[in-house]
């Protein structure tokens, strides 16, 4: 996945192996439900854009506030949501 810049955060996206899982656990719904929930404010998109970044991910309230000052950031996010997985990624 190419990087993406929310404000001023330069970010690494991968896709997540466990995405439902990892959704569920951060946001309470899993990846059908996440373009409702990207509507519902920048803790809760920062919070759909955690898996995505893995260990090294900034913390939520910086990733929110990045989210709130940058007006493209939850087409970026949903844009991460509809990228098809990569070949790399599919085939063992």
């Amino acid at each position: 996945m190419p990087s993406i810049t929310i404000g001023t955060l330069a970010l690494t996206p991968r896709r997540a192996d466990d995405l439902d899982a990892q959704l569920v656990a951060a946001t309470g719904c899993n990846a059908a439900e996440i373009d409702m929930l990207l509507s519902a404010g920048p803790d809760r998109a920062a919070r759909a854009l955690l898996p995505f970044l893995g260990d090294d991910a900034p913390p939520v309230g910086t990733l929110a506030a990045a989210i709130a000052r940058d007006p493209d950031a939850v087409a970026t996010i949903r844009a991460l949501y509809a990228a098809p997985p990569e070949a790399s990624e599919i085939l063992p």
